[in-house]
């Protein structure tokens, strides 16, 4: 005869014998919370596979948060990494770009205007044009970036920072085409070339692999490509290509500046006017590019996702509850409070959250390790653990389904049902 059925049958003797003393029922309820930490264990021990199923689809829910999470930073890595990370307490753009990257242009006399301002401790242009490579077994697009003399800002995962003109340090994901320490980068539509002499990491910009030069190598790049696209348009209108150079000469994209300590953002931007948008590096990275409605959007899955494995959690217990009906009424006719059989849920949720998460975590890591560099997944063990933490919670808050359940279970009707 099983443990369970003896229970009933021991709660369903009590049930139709008198009311024993007060004494008595201390006793019964001393000799229960005695034992309040081995019912749940038991019964987990005695339901391997029930539990070893929940604890399986607990553990789906956890991998899909972390990839989740991991996905969303990786994305917003690719999308802004090269002009998030840039060095500097500010980044100025041209006004009226709101600020957008690929719109903003500064002549040399405004880089000179933004560094001579007031609290401005130091300043450097950051140049930017887009250029395709094809040099590749399979071509493909990428953000040239010029900079001043603050190379020392990149990264290096292999290889020597940009020492001279022509030279370049490229994103690892590039490597995923084929590119290393040596080669030569041809580009495409403008006819150039660029050697590489180093790697860096975390510098992507609108999914592309980020290429850093120095600004001279960067205004010949800029240059060759708007007189292109002049050309494109049959040339009419357009000006000599000595008179263009002498424009972009000495000029950047926008300009990153490091302030004096004690100065801010505003006092900046008020001393400057409005022929310039100053924002935070941060600011900058989720402006333009449709980076403001991915970010709602990748919040919002992360939000989706953790209520559905609080409702996955909350329909496995609930369900758990109702397939334990007779047993809680037995419980209850032995005198076990309902704060009593809920605590043993919520023993049974602490130890199968982490079981589930240890399933969820092998999973993601092993989903992470297979996948290509370009697909974007960037895990983060600190966004992990509050995923974790939030998925106890959610558990936690799932386990209130059966509650009403077990508040609504009457032992003497549920006994009477489970005889017959």
């Amino acid at each position: 005869m099983l443990p369970t059925d003896i229970l009933l049958i021991h709660a369903s003797m009590i049930a139709c014998t008198p009311r024993v003393t007060d004494s008595a029922n201390i006793g019964t309820r001393l000799l229960i919370d005695a034992r309040s930490g081995m019912l749940a264990v038991k019964e987990l021990l005695g339901s391997k596979l029930k539990f070893g199923l929940i604890a399986l689809a607990i553990g789906l829910v956890v991998s899909l948060t972390l990839l989740m999470a991991a996905m969303s930073e990786g994305l917003l890595t690719g999308m802004t990494g090269a002009k998030g990370s840039l060095a500097g307490d500010a980044l100025v753009f041209q006004g009226d770009t709101y600020p957008i990257l690929e719109r903003s242009v500064l002549s040399a006399e405004d880089l000179q205007r933004i560094a001579s301002a007031e609290g401005v401790a130091n300043s450097y242009g950051i140049g930017h044009v887009i250029v395709s490579v094809n040099s590749t077994d399979e071509p493909f697009d990428a953000r040239v970036f010029g900079l001043g003399d603050r190379f020392d800002q990149l990264p290096l995962v292999e290889g020597d920072l940009v020492s001279g003109p022509g030279q370049a340090v490229i994103d690892v994901t590039a490597k995923v085409t084929g590119v290393g320490i040596g080669d030569t980068l041809g580009l495409t539509p403008i006819d150039e070339e660029l050697d590489v002499v180093g790697i860096t990491e975390d510098r992507q910009y609108v999914m592309t692999p980020a290429v850093y030069v120095d600004l001279p190598t960067w205004e010949r790049l800029y240059l060759v490509t708007a007189l292109g696209r002049m050309q494109d348009a049959e040339g009419h209108g357009a000006p000599e290509p000595e008179l263009l150079a002498r424009q972009v000469s000495g000029s950047a994209s926008i300009a990153a500046v490091e302030l004096e300590e004690g100065f801010t953002l505003e006092r900046l931007a008020s001393e400057l006017g409005s022929d310039f948008v100053v924002v935070t590096p941060e600011e900058a990275a989720l402006a333009g590019n449709g980076m403001p409605e991915m970010v709602v959007a990748i919040g919002g899955i992360q939000v989706v996702s953790l209520a559905i494995g609080a409702l996955i959690v909350g329909v496995f217990s609930y369900i758990t509850t109702l397939h334990k009906t007779g047993q809680i009424a037995a419980i209850k006719a032995l005198g076990a409070s309902n704060g009593y059989v809920y605590r043993q849920l919520l023993v049974q949720i602490t130890l199968l959250v982490p079981v589930a998460s240890a399933f969820g975590l092998a999973m993601t890591l092993g989903a992470s390790l297979s996948m290509p560099p370009t697909m974007g997944l960037e895990p983060q063990p600190e966004r992990w653990a509050i995923t974790l933490v939030l998925v106890y919670i959610m558990a936690y808050l799932g386990s209130l389904f059966s509650l009403r359940s077990i508040l609504a279970i009457d032992p003497a009707t549920a006994l009477d049902r489970a005889e017959h």
